[in-house]
């Protein structure tokens, strides 16, 4: 059995909500992936998190899963798949291409039940958007998410939307560095990986050369 990851410890490299979503995965590019959501309580841990919940809704949530495990069970498989289809709409736009026309559609199907949901509310402060929909339903807590990405897809930061240089990672994060010259999601793990591992491969070359 592979090792647990723990969600609620996950750590937030992304620069945005929806990119640290997709980052849910241990690593891309690995034989065992590694994952962070592997039931509904996992998906209510990394929304703690990132806060996008409190300790009481939390608690309510799990509770409430655990009386309903079916309808917890499809909340989490919705929660997957959004994270699948948000994650190859951003690497796809990466290599310049467009995104599948079903991907595409998928995500729109879950921004549109957002939309739906969704109030404008007036504070002290102003206005804003509330998307947090329905609480009724276990999927609330994706609405964060939903609006993140869609925030992101349409802002001229999408541009700076980057994957690890490491092919094994395939983690997204914004790069906000001056001159976007950031190559690692985390430079003390992959950026110190690659850089060890050119320093293995310099020494082996003079080793040999002096063979």
């Amino acid at each position: 059995m592979g090792k647990k990851w723990d969600a609620g410890s996950i750590k937030l490299i992304g620069g945005a909500l929806c990119l640290d979503f997709v980052n849910t995965v241990h690593c891309y590019g690995c034989a065992d992936p590694g994952e962070y959501l592997n039931t509904y309580h996992d998906l209510v841990a990394w929304s703690r998190r990132v806060g996008t919940i409190t300790d009481d809704e939390a608690k309510t949530l799990s509770h409430r899963a655990a009386g309903s495990p079916a309808e917890a069970k499809s909340a989490h498989k919705r929660g997957i798949e959004l994270r699948e289809v948000i994650y190859r709409i951003f690497t796809i736009g990466l290599e310049g291409q467009f995104p599948a026309r079903e991907d595409l559609a998928v995500f729109n199907d879950y921004l549109a039940k957002t939309m739906m949901r969704s109030q404008i509310v007036k504070t002290q402060d102003g206005f804003f958007w509330d998307m947090t929909g329905n609480k009724a339903e276990f999927d609330w807590i994706l609405c964060p998410v939903i609006r993140s990405a869609a925030d992101l897809l349409v802002s001229e930061e999408f541009r700076r939307v980057k994957k690890c240089a490491d092919p094994i990672c395939g983690w997204l994060f914004l790069d906000i560095s001056r001159n976007r010259s950031r190559r690692w999601c985390d430079m003390r793990d992959c950026g110190n990986r690659a850089k060890a591992s050119r320093f293995y491969k310099k020494r082996k070359e003079q080793t040999n050369g002096n063979g």
